[in-house]
């Protein structure tokens, strides 16, 4: 009978055979003691983040958070409000959320997949040190990468930052795995695709092509023009970028000339990611000032001088030893490999802070997320240099001396670990009247219902009603209006509730709007419900019709 069904005995081995495959693709890459030990060290970083997820699962949104998540929340569940996303930003973050939404999964499972992506960058921080280096100094770099209290503190928040650095980082892996060790041209498609898809979560990540180019440059001078698989990367890059081109366009004109305006200040505009306004020559240094706060955490108010001093000072002796083959050996840049990697990484490091210094001089940490490994990489180098000699010195197994110098490493990053926390505790209650007033004004309202007052975008999320603020420009592009304007479009739109926060600062004016219109206002709910609320929700009185 040819057409008779396989028996059990004849299916096994297929099951074998994909169990094995399966196997192979979790586990395939563990070949080595370093790729044990990392793997204690990924389940250490898991743990934590678990226990960051357990503390802020409940939190309220920040600002940014709920930016993203408002819009995911109104694609995802089809809700009738307005339209608050800013066109500019990449649409790939809410669009993951709205899919979440979509299928039920909601906030707690959009929190945990940040866990995922958190932990996710310590894997690709192995296994792209080992792919640039070696396993060696990629295990010692991913166990400050696994304690950092940036990514401990931002673990717990759904923003894009740690999600577009892993998928950046993984595409320096493909990108290193295709142009530099050819290993394959799927590795150009899998680098074009992941580029597009970390710029698609935060924009600002285009600033990173720049690094690419560069080591492109010094690798083949103008033939890197002739490379195929280079140009098979920018064709994938752009087809994915597509949709995100089409928006920008819509709401923007030309996307190319636009970000060129927006994030660089090209064609005389004021109006960038941060107002691209230099102000001070020496801000363009500000995120140079801020590593020894983001290796040692040394403005926590730690009293021993050595604890919080230690990676600082390690990075300052391993930045002198990394490169110091690029600096004797500049000459021989477009010859040398290793003066190449060396200069790659040196250009990522400065052109990345110079460029946040100029559209981002406010500073923040987050927004160096995909340096921080590498700052951490320099910070061990002196101690994996150190390895050989101690391993001539002591008498004892080598591994055995790896794991000790390991698990001082891990000692050494406590402060680290500790500052998160507290870091975590200190805002865990941050926003939580913003998120109560809207909670309560979803539960005491209709859907079609208006609302005007402080605090979207969070507002808009926890209510999941059209909230306008006291400017009505409920997005970035829009203009600003006065008092005069919003007077009239209450007496137009007749909105039903308005919200005085005191998280956010207002014109003075709007700030002193409830007091100056007490005849069509009456406070129904304050939060905390005490004599002092943070947040204060008022009901519109119209006269009877």
């Amino acid at each position: 009978m040819e057409n008779e069904a396989p028996t059990a005995e004849q299916l096994v081995p297929d099951i074998e055979k994909r169990k094995k495959s399966l196997k192979n693709f979790f586990f395939g890459w563990i070949t080595t003691n370093y790729d044990k030990l990392f793997l204690i060290v990924l389940l250490a970083a898991f743990i934590i983040r678990i226990l960051v997820y357990t503390k802020t699962q409940d939190q309220a949104l920040w600002w940014d958070a709920a930016d993203y998540m408002a819009s995911a929340k109104r694609w995802g569940l089809g809700l009738d409000t307005i339209d608050i996303w800013y066109y500019r930003r990449g649409f790939l973050w809410p669009l993951i959320g709205a899919l979440f939404f979509k299928l039920g999964l909601g906030e707690l499972s959009i929190r945990f997949l940040v866990v995922l992506l958190s932990t996710g960058i310590v894997f690709v921080t192995y296994q792209l040190i080992a792919t640039m280096f070696d396993k060696r100094l990629a295990l010692l770099t991913s166990i400050p990468v696994a304690f950092s209290w940036v990514f401990m503190f931002f673990t717990g928040r759904p923003l894009t930052n740690l999600p577009s650095t892993f998928f950046l980082l993984l595409a320096i892996l493909f990108f290193w795995k295709a142009y530099i060790l050819n290993q394959g041209k799927k590795y150009f498609i899998l680098f074009g695709m992941f580029y597009a898809l970390a710029c698609l979560i935060r924009m600002q990540y285009l600033m990173f092509g720049l690094s690419f180019l560069a080591l492109a440059i010094v690798k083949e001078k103008h033939k890197f023009l002739l490379n195929k698989g280079l140009w098979i990367s920018v064709i994938i890059f752009f087809i994915i970028f597509i949709p995100q081109f089409t928006f920008q366009n819509q709401y923007f004109g030309n996307p190319i000339q636009d970000l060129a305006t927006y994030y660089l200040g090209i064609g005389g505009s004021e109006s960038g990611e941060v107002g691209v306004k230099l102000t001070s020559v020496s801000n363009l240094f500000v995120y140079f000032k801020n590593i020894p706060y983001v290796l040692d955490a040394n403005q926590a108010g730690y009293s021993s001088l050595f604890v919080i001093s230690t990676f600082y000072i390690l990075f300052i002796i391993g930045f002198i030893l990394f490169f110091l083959d690029l600096l004797l050996g500049f000459d021989k840049i477009f010859k040398s490999q290793l003066i190449q990697k060396k200069f790659f990484i040196l250009f990522w490091i400065i052109s990345t802070f110079l460029f946040l210094g100029y559209i981002a001089p406010h500073l923040e940490q987050r927004y160096i997320m995909p340096i921080i490994p590498i700052l951490f990489m320099i910070a061990v180098y002196p101690i994996y240099l150190a390895i050989p000699y101690i391993n001539k010195k002591v008498k004892l197994k080598p591994i055995i001396i790896f794991i000790g110098i390991a698990l001082i490493l891990a000692y050494l990053m406590m402060p680290n670990y500790e500052f998160g926390n507290q870091l975590i505790d200190s805002k865990v209650h941050s926003y939580e009247e913003v998120k109560q007033a809207g909670e309560w004004i979803k539960a005491n309202s209709e859907p079609s219902d208006i609302i005007v007052g402080s605090g979207l975008p969070q507002l808009s999320y926890y209510s999941e009603r059209s909230v306008y603020p006291f400017e009505l420009a409920y997005r970035r592009d829009l203009e600003k209006k006065n008092l005069q304007e919003l007077e009239e479009f209450i007496e137009k739109e007749r909105p039903v509730f308005l919200v005085a926060s005191a998280y956010e600062p207002e014109e003075e004016w709007a700030r002193t709007f409830p007091e100056t219109h007490q005849d069509m206002l009456t406070a129904v709910a304050g939060f905390p419900a005490t004599d002092q609320p943070r947040v204060i929700v008022f009901r519109f009185n119209y006269p009877a019709a």
